[in-house]
């Protein structure tokens, strides 16, 4: 469902392994964010490239995870960004809140 990849240390690569993030899944999210965390003091990035549906709460669970990175290490960056994903995080008006990398 979701797997880290230490990138190059001290940063992290957060990977949603579906094609889904929403209320039936946000919750594994954020506690395996967390988790993940831990042993992380660089950069943070969430791989979202198979993800084309995501709902508020999904949305939530990636405002959570930036905002328990201290302001320094902000913002979390998400990569592969759908133009589905994309949409619904600018009419949120969340987008700015992240660095954003769109599909290639």
């Amino acid at each position: 469902m979701f797997s880290k990849k230490d990138a190059l240390l001290p940063d992290l690569v957060i990977s949603i392994d579906q094609s889904v993030l929403d209320r039936t899944v946000s919750g594994e999210f954020r506690q395996f964010a967390v988790e993940a965390l831990e042993e992380c003091s660089g950069t943070v990035s969430v791989d979202c490239s198979l993800v084309s549906f995501i709902d508020s709460s999904g949305v939530g669970a990636l405002l959570h995870l930036n905002n328990l990175l201290p302001e320094e290490r902000r913002p979390v960056v998400l990569q592969g960004v759908s133009p589905e994903v994309m949409t619904l995080l600018e009419l949120l008006r969340v987008s700015h809140l992240f660095k954003l990398e769109s599909k290639a």
